[in-house]
């Protein structure tokens, strides 16, 4: 014969009306954002340890120090020669890192998250990095 254990009533969890009215527009809300505003959102938590400022409030022609998960790769001819475009996002924005006379970096792959040091300039609506520092974070 099975027997079933009963368990006390202090044990058993039970939802109230006002938790399960939270869980609900949490879900809710998870589930009307689109895929952009959720990669954001993930993006932002996985990089907000590194306390650094982000890529939308990124000063143009002044150094900047910047964070972000690499999104793309792309060799692209400029001025004859190769160069590598690595895209970086960080939830709020995008900037591309060209490496010119580059056609891969080792060890800088998508998914990756990376710190990239340099100047930016804005260039067809993109914040671009010119041969920027870079340093490998995951």
């Amino acid at each position: 014969m099975t027997q079933i254990q009963v368990l006390p009533i202090d044990v058993v969890p039970v939802m109230t009306a006002c938790d399960s009215d939270g869980v609900l527009k949490n879900l809710r809300s998870k589930l009307s954002q689109s895929r952009e505003d959720l990669e954001g959102e993930r993006l932002h938590e996985r990089l907000k340890d590194l306390g650094i400022q982000s890529i939308a409030s990124a000063p143009t022609r002044t150094p900047v120090l910047l964070a972000g998960e690499v999104q793309g790769l792309q060799v692209v001819p400029r001025a004859g020669s190769p160069s590598l475009e690595v895209t970086v996002s960080d939830g709020t924005g995008r900037a591309v890192a060209v490496f010119t006379g580059r056609r891969r970096l080792a060890g800088v792959d998508c998914g990756r998250r990376v710190l990239i040091e340099g100047v930016g300039r804005s260039e067809r609506g993109r914040l671009i990095v010119l041969n920027p520092a870079y340093t490998i974070v995951e």
